[in-house]
């Protein structure tokens, strides 16, 4: 079987290495190198953790607009459709959790067995299982908003940096960067990747902007954002990733509610990560103020590299991984946990395309209904 897989970001290359491991061709087409998009991540795996992606929850609206007015984010890019689906999905969001969240814990598990293996086999990513503390002034209400999690976390109250803590356990961390230089190495020579811009994907074929056609027996969006040209209800949520060096030396994975910065600290570099950005532009002014504010907590640092990134979100958080019609598949919307779902989102992708399942907990019809994509 020849498969398109349309979208190079993690989701799109764990896709294809789920695929090549059965045996199927493979094509991979992205406008850029695979996973460019997916390195801006901080690289936290958050395998018992749901509330980064609660997004369609009143109590993180309230908290999106206290980051709004305190800088930590801004509101420049929102389609007026995909609001009006996120304020719909509000209503009914305890039913769809309800019926997902086993699915979640799954995905979740079977990346973390994904993760283990390829560590297992040779770390050359750096990935180590550990606690992630989030540093605030009201813990409480840290542990307020952690208790309506519906993967129920484990956390404790914890001191570090002499400061208040809450420790989140079932963590990991990895390096985005060594790790998709891994995944390309072991996909090297076993697809074949096609650089080119996929202006439209209709029935059975991919329209490249070089006037070229390409045809598969399956083609799979897993194009971020850019899944929203077919009409798919996605939202880019811009991030900035940086690879800096400090002398303020750490060992612990560290969220600064205050500054609103993760931070993880590998062997040759400390990665940083920041904002929220309903935006799908280039605007790079935010970096200013993330470094200004990583500087308040490790006083210097030195700037290896920036990269950015595009959390493609769906209107309730949830990924979407479904059958269009009898060629086309998509599976997107990891939007903050695209790290630690991709390896079992792209599995339940597999299973789908090689009929061993019929559907997934993920269908795109909690949306929109099938006939009104193209």
């Amino acid at each position: 079987m020849n498969v398109i897989i349309v979208g190079g970001g993690v989701y799109g290359l764990f896709i294809a290495y789920h695929l090549v491991n059965e045996g199927l061709k493979v094509t991979l087409i992205d406008h850029n190198e695979p996973g460019v998009w997916s390195k801006a991540a901080v690289g936290i795996l958050e395998y018992n953790m749901f509330s980064a992606n609660m997004i369609n929850s009143m109590s993180y609206m309230m908290r999106y607009i206290k980051m709004l007015r305190n800088g930590e984010t801004e509101l420049r890019y929102i389609k007026t459709r995909w609001l009006r689906i996120y304020l719909r999905s509000m209503i009914r969001r305890r039913d769809i959790f309800d019926k997902a969240i086993n699915a979640v814990k799954n995905i979740n598990n079977y990346s973390r067995k994904i993760y283990r293996a390829f560590a297992e086999e040779k770390n050359d990513f750096e990935y180590s299982e550990e606690p992630l503390y989030e540093i605030a002034k009201d813990v409480e209400k840290i542990i307020k908003e952690a208790k309506k999690d519906p993967l129920n976390p484990k956390y404790e109250i914890v001191e570090i940096m002499g400061r208040q803590a809450v420790a989140y356990h079932d963590v990991a961390k990895l390096s985005t960067d060594l790790f998709i230089k891994r995944l390309l190495k072991d996909l090297e020579k076993k697809i074949f990747f096609r650089k080119a811009f996929v202006w439209d994907v209709y029935k059975d074929a991919v329209y490249l902007d070089c006037g070229e056609i390409l045809r598969g027996e399956k083609i799979i969006v897993s194009a971020g954002y850019w899944t929203s040209t077919l009409g798919i209800p996605i939202a880019p949520f811009k991030g900035y990733g940086l690879r800096i060096r400090s002398s303020f030396k750490f060992r612990n994975m560290i969220y600064s509610d205050e500054k609103g910065i993760f931070m993880a600290p590998f062997s040759r570099w400390i990665k940083i990560s920041s904002r929220f950005d309903p935006d799908s532009g280039v605007e790079t002014r935010p970096l200013r103020d993330i470094i200004r504010r990583s500087r308040e907590i490790l006083r210097d640092l030195e700037v290896i590299d920036i990269s950015i990134g595009y959390r493609p979100c769906t209107p309730d958080g949830l990924p979407i991984i479904d059958k269009i019609n009898e060629k086309i598949y998509v599976s997107t919307g990891g939007c903050r946990l695209g790290w630690t779902q991709a390896p079992g989102a792209a599995k339940i992708m597999v299973d789908l395309v090689l009929e061993r399942i019929r559907e997934t907990p993920f269908k795109l019809n909690r949306f929109i209904q099938r006939s009104t994509y193209k």
